[in-house]
């Protein structure tokens, strides 16, 4: 058992909650941007979907060193706030030069310089919660800290929404406009941290974490990680991962390569076929985030009721099914309102299933390692995700390009049907309840 004891300092600021505005305001300029790649492609730039996808795979990518390189920083100087503020305040002023933007190899430069700066708060963004807190308040701290991020999304995309509204006479430079004002937002979160959250007294080592992971409510486009513990090199021990661990580990991988088939072409699709607005993509992306929080709030229940194996089967049942009738309906599909608000409520549907994937995988491979290897499975769990969305985004915007959106959501349908068959068979039976309590022995 590992104990904490708080000075009085950290128990006043964290019982009145103040730091999570920190997380909500940063999480707020992250809906803001959200939608931004495949609207300031192709309606600022004038671009194809091919380029999307390029650009969404590349910002991604330079999330993946980054994320390594400043985790090890941190745990080498044992230092948690300072990195917090390095990539808020990086965030505020890597996007300051948005505005200056007037092509497609400027736009990827100031997305690249975002991803590494902001990368430096994530790997010690859950580690400053748990380091503040008492051992028998870690799961609902972070339940509340996954929670109000999602909610933050959501508040995000919404005041995207008003403020394209109000402005929408300006034309394609309000995609500027709207980076800059993330950009602050990110400078209000730096401030807020910076007095709400005291630097841990005392530090954890990640291995000791094997048993505790996040889980992300939302699917992401923009840049893979939003809270990670445990990393890619990190927690080696002698203890290999078994040959079973490593086959469901790849089908995760695999899963996540496919859904991006879908989710990164899918609102190109919207725009350029059923020329829908840019306060419409708003709209579906809230869509997507609200009802993936609303449902992360079930999942306990269902997997209770389910079990991991059937949960995670009837979810991915329902995805190939809308990836595959999307891919049949996307022939006849035509610019009215009708078809406009079906794509919407796909959108959303395909949104509110995430939390169940997530939930299932994330316990499926707590429970299928070995204690001494739990938090490097983890580790793997992160990279492999980070790394079907980058190979995901890229090859669906070819996709797309050449051989059509319905091409590439019946692909995309094709590839998760195989994935299912295959790791559903490898999934534990038992619920998140009896999984957490297996992780623990």
């Amino acid at each position: 058992m590992i104990t904490m004891p708080l000075d009085e300092t950290s128990q006043e600021s964290f019982s009145h909650n103040t730091w999570y505005l920190g997380y909500l305001t940063s999480n707020i300029s992250g809906g803001l941007t959200t939608p931004l790649i495949p609207l300031f492609i192709t309606v600022y730039l004038g671009l194809n979907v091919f380029y999307v996808g390029i650009t969404s795979a590349i910002a991604s990518a330079a999330s993946v060193p980054a994320l390594i390189i400043w985790g090890l920083l941190s745990d080498r100087f044992r230092k948690r706030k300072i990195f917090i503020l390095i990539g808020f305040f990086g965030g505020f002023i890597s996007l300051l030069p948005m505005i200056y933007v007037r092509n497609v190899i400027d736009y990827i430069g100031v997305l690249v310089a975002f991803q590494v700066v902001v990368m430096a708060c994530v790997p010690v963004s859950t580690m400053i919660l748990i380091e503040n807190t008492t051992e028998d308040r870690w799961s609902s701290v972070m339940g509340r800290f996954n929670f109000i991020a999602s909610i933050g999304t959501v508040l995000g995309l919404a005041g995207g929404i008003a403020f394209i509204y109000y402005f929408a006479g300006i034309g394609g430079r309000i995609f500027l406009y709207v980076y800059v004002i993330a950009a602050f937002v990110y400078l209000a979160s730096a401030i807020i941290i910076s007095i709400a959250i005291p630097e841990p007294k005392k530090k954890l080592e990640r291995r000791r974490l094997a048993n505790l992971h996040s889980t992300r409510i939302m699917e992401r486009i923009r840049f893979f990680p939003t809270n990670v513990i445990h990393f890619f090199g990190l927690n080696e021990g002698r203890n290999r991962i078994d040959r079973k661990l490593k086959t469901y580990l790849f089908f995760t991988f695999f899963l996540m390569f496919s859904f991006q088939m879908f989710f990164v072409p899918y609102p190109v699709f919207v725009i350029t076929k059923l020329n829908a607005s840019t306060i419409e993509i708003y709209i579906l992306y809230i869509m997507n985030s609200a009802l993936g929080t609303i449902t992360f709030q079930l999942t306990g229940r269902v997997s209770a009721r389910m079990g991991l194996r059937k949960m995670l089967g009837t979810v991915l049942m329902v995805r190939i099914a809308v990836f595959g009738m999307t891919a049949g309906i996307a022939y006849i599909m035509s610019p009215d309102t009708t078809w406009l608000i079906v794509a919407i409520l796909i959108y959303g549907l395909i949104g509110s299933l995430w939390s169940f994937i997530a939930i299932a995988e994330t316990a499926s491979v707590s429970v299928m390692s070995l204690k001494g290897t739990r938090g490097k499975a983890i580790g793997y769990y992160n990279s492999l995700n980070g790394a079907g969305q980058i190979f995901g985004g890229l090859l669906s915007g070819a996709v797309s390009l050449y051989l059509g959106y319905s091409m590439d959501f019946l692909i995309a349908a094709v590839m998760v049907t195989v994935g299912a068959l295959m790791i559903v068979r490898l999934t534990p039976v038992g619920t998140t309840r009896s999984s957490a309590s297996a992780a623990a022995t």
